[in-house]
């Protein structure tokens, strides 16, 4: 069975069922709307979840499942089993848990990429020109 609203993206067909991935685009969703809504983004004022979920469901399709910054294939069959205790351990089995992310943390629009949990910790308020060039400052520093 596939969903018509939020059709598995061909490269998760086999890796996960339309029932956890639906799971998690309304989880993410809801969580994700919540935090915006605490930030004070306005259009988490304007936006409801399902437009939360639609976002995110152009990312997940728009990613063809690799983090952006490092081309890995991410560990789409771990949506669904992360909870909070494991964040408090770092566990480095989440490396690359498929995670989203604002694409600009201070747009004014809702928009929304996929990226591994590690890049997402390590991005957290930067913006996509920001944070690599913060990644070539350590690369050139580390030559």
């Amino acid at each position: 069975m596939n969903s018509k609203k939020y059709p598995l993206p061909s490269f998760l067909s086999g890796t996960c069922t339309v029932e956890t991935y639906e799971k998690w685009l309304e989880k993410r969703g809801d969580e994700i709307r919540k935090r915006d809504l605490a930030r004070g983004k306005p259009f988490a004022l304007t936006c409801q979840v399902a437009f939360y979920k639609q976002k995110i469901h152009e990312a997940v399709a728009n990613s063809g499942g690799i983090d952006p910054y490092t081309g890995e294939t991410l560990r789409w069959d771990l949506i669904g089993t992360w909870y909070e205790e494991r964040a408090k351990t770092f566990d480095r089995a989440f490396f690359l848990l498929p995670t989203v992310d604002h694409t600009d943390p201070e747009a004014a629009v809702l928009d929304f990429e996929i990226c591994s949990w590690l890049v997402n910790t390590c991005k957290n308020l930067l913006n996509p020109n920001e944070f690599v060039a913060f990644c070539g400052k350590v690369v050139e520093y580390r030559k």
